[in-house]
C-alpha cells in the first residue's frame, strides 16, 4: 500500500525534476498502479513466497497498530451456540449499508455465527502484514463465480483449522505462500465463522480479485476441506 507519506515523496522527486503538473499527475497514477498489480491479494502469474508453518500459529503481524481501521473487533474468537446456516449467495444479498466507522463495534448480523455447508475455495494466501489466512469462496465451482472473502486471524484460537488446512493443501500438492492464488480447480469446503463489514479499500490496497463481489466477509472462520 502506497502512504501518503509515499505519495507526496513522489509528487516532491517529479517536482524536483520540473515537471509539468498533467505529468506529476500521470506519474503518480502510474505509481499507484504498479502499487495495485503488485498487491499481495490481487491473483497474478507471480510467485509467493511459500510461509513458514510458524506463521500458522505464531504469527507477529508486521503492519498493524492499534489504530487500525476496527482492529479491535475483528479477530475475537468465535461466539458460542448454534450457528445459523446460510450460502454464499445469501451473503452476497444481504444489502452494503452504510461504512462503519474506524472504531465502530460490531452490530446486528456482525454478532451473529454462521455456517456455509458447502461453498468452494477459489483462492488462498497468507497476508503476513496482518497474518491473516485469507481466502475467498463462491457458491459454485466455476472460476467466474462471483466471490466472497473469509479470513482465518493467526490467533492461538485458530492455530488447529490453519494447521489442519495447510496440511490438507499439501496432501493435495498446494503451497500457502504470501501471494494469493487461483486454486486450480477450486476446493469444496465447510465455512464457520462471524459477518464482519470491511471497508471499502482504495484502488491500490486490494481486498482480492475482481470476483469478490461484497464487502460483507466472515471473518474470524474456521475452514474445513470437505471429502
Amino acid at each position: 500500500m502506497l502512504s501518503e507519506a509515499d505519495k507526496l515523496l513522489v509528487l516532491h522527486c517529479a517536482l524536483s525534476m520540473r515537471l509539468p503538473r498533467h505529468r506529476v499527475h500521470l506519474l503518480l497514477c502510474c505509481t499507484l498502479a504498479l502499487v495495485a498489480c503488485n498487491d499481495p491479494a490481487r491473483p497474478g502469474s507471480r510467485r509467493g513466497k511459500p510461509i513458514s508453518t510458524t506463521l500458522l500459529c505464531d504469527c507477529k503481524p508486521t503492519h498493524i497498530t492499534k489504530d487500525d481501521w476496527r482492529i479491535e473487533y475483528k479477530n475475537g474468537p468465535l461466539p458460542p451456540g448454534p450457528a445459523q446456516e446460510i450460502t454464499v449467495s445469501g451473503i452476497l444479498a444481504w444489502p452494503q449499508g452504510a461504512e462503519p466507522g474506524p472504531r465502530t463495534p460490531r452490530s446486528g448480523r456482525e454478532l451473529q455465527l454462521f455456517r456455509i455447508g458447502k461453498a468452494y475455495m477459489q483462492t488462498a494466501f497468507i497476508r503476513v502484514s496482518d497474518c491473516d489466512l485469507h481466502v475467498e469462496i463462491s457458491e459454485q465451482a466455476d472460476k467466474n463465480s462471483p466471490r466472497m472473502i473469509i479470513e482465518t486471524p493467526g490467533r492461538p484460537e485458530y492455530c488447529e483449522s490453519r494447521s489442519k488446512l495447510f496440511a490438507e493443501l499439501q496432501r493435495r500438492g498446494i503451497t500457502l505462500t504470501d501471494l494469493n492464488q487461483e486454486l486450480q480447480p477450486p476446493i469444496p469446503v465447510q465455512v464457520t465463522g462471524t459477518a464482519f463489514r470491511d471497508q471499502a479499500h482504495p484502488i491500490w490496497f486490494a481486498r482480492g480479485s475482481d470476483k469478490v463481489a461484497t464487502l460483507w466477509e466472515l471473518h474470524p472462520v474456521e475452514v474445513a476441506i470437505l471429502p
